[in-house]
């Protein structure tokens, strides 16, 4: 492919050895993983060729030990941290691009070195807009859902933040809260919460 080139990736980066030392730029896009655990899960379930057809809290079980694919999270979003001060690698979590995506799409064009407009930005975050991507047969696999791969729940979902409290029973929400504390007791690695002034006001434990 000619320069520049645009490569997504779900690789950890121990498989992908010295990607930032050749001067590629990486964009790695971290969440908290309640939140990732509900959005997979129903990804599994939507795509038939995941087979997934058990309930959330089985599939949960499996999340948390590692027994799903691209797993373990812990290991994955733990190398990135480590390199988070690399010239070469910005480190933005989900919750920043929910938030603010106009601040976000700024900060990852700053980080590629370029400069855009206001208009431009905005351009871009209507483009980026939750309801206009799900409609983008660019990323939403509407050509596996005509093969009827992938059920009529649609591939790109709600792109909010918290909605594992759709899902989550009380007794799961304290197993998660444990693990995720275990995972996080010897970082300094936080999950931004923000309140409904769109405050950052807390980390998340």
């Amino acid at each position: 492919m000619p320069s520049p080139r645009f490569i997504k990736s779900h690789f950890p980066f121990s498989m992908l050895p010295g990607i930032l030392d050749v001067g590629c730029k990486v964009v790695y896009i971290a969440r908290n993983p309640k939140d990732v655990g509900t959005s997979w899960y129903h990804l599994n379930c939507a795509i038939k060729t995941q087979g997934y057809i058990g309930d959330f809290s089985t599939f949960w079980d499996y999340f948390q030990n590692n027994l799903t694919p691209w797993s373990p999270y812990w290991a994955h979003l733990k190398e990135a941290w480590a390199l988070r001060h690399s010239k070469n690698l910005l480190f933005i979590f989900y919750e920043e691009i929910t938030h603010d995506l106009p601040k976000a799409i700024k900060k990852v064009a700053k980080f590629l070195g370029k400069t855009y407009t206001d208009a431009e930005i905005n351009k871009v975050a209507d483009y980026l807009n939750i309801n206009n991507f799900r409609n983008n047969e660019m990323v939403n696999y509407s050509e596996l859902k005509a093969c009827e791969i992938i059920k009529n729940e649609s591939f790109v979902r709600k792109g909010i933040t918290g909605d594992y409290q759709t899902i989550f029973t009380e007794e799961l929400t304290a197993k998660a809260e444990k693990w995720i504390e275990e995972n996080l007791k010897d970082t300094d690695l936080r999950f931004p919460i923000f309140n409904n002034n769109n405050d950052n006001v807390d980390n998340d434990s």
